[in-house]
């Protein structure tokens, strides 16, 4: 009996690690894959074109007016929008309603432009916690995601922009 145990165990053991390798082979998101998924609209009612933000370092972060850790991200995600000006593209998406999203902004003095999703960001665009936060590079190719927090304003991921913005 104890044989037979221990194959099942075993077995089971197998199937949860090739779950969890495969998970972390997958592939991973490109800024055009995510932007195809919904519609942005900003606060002031206009739609973001895609190719304004194309050849760009782009930093997206998913969040919510509710989320304290989306809270804790805006300092460090303002400092790399004062620090590359331009040359990156800071995009604060929810797809909460538009006067809650203005109102979070406003509370915080967030200089930041902040989008509504048209799509729903946990079934729709495949979010499970928040923030989730993207850092891609000029070719649209994700460098860095983070789930529920990180802090942006750092050595090491300055120096992944300044790489990027070289390319």
């Amino acid at each position: 009996m104890s044989v037979k145990k221990n194959i099942i165990i075993s077995l089971l053991l197998a199937i949860v690690i090739t779950g969890f390798i495969v998970t972390k082979m997958k592939k991973k998101d490109s800024l055009e894959t995510l932007l195809k998924k919904t519609e942005l609209t900003n606060l002031n009612g206009e739609v973001l074109k895609s190719k304004t933000i194309k050849k760009k370092v782009v930093i997206i972060s998913f969040f919510q007016t509710w989320c304290g850790d989306c809270v804790k991200e805006q300092p460090d995600l303002l400092k790399l929008k004062e620090k590359f000006g331009e040359q990156i593209e800071i995009l604060m998406i929810s797809d909460e309603p538009s006067d809650l999203i203005q109102k979070f902004k406003d509370k915080f003095n967030s200089g930041l432009t902040f989008y509504h999703s048209s799509s729903k960001l946990k079934s729709d665009m495949g979010v499970s916690a928040y923030p989730t936060t993207y850092l891609f590079d000029k070719k649209g190719e994700e460098t860095i995601k983070k789930v529920e927090g990180i802090n942006w304003y750092t050595p090491e991921v300055i120096a992944m922009i300044e790489q990027s913005l070289a390319q």
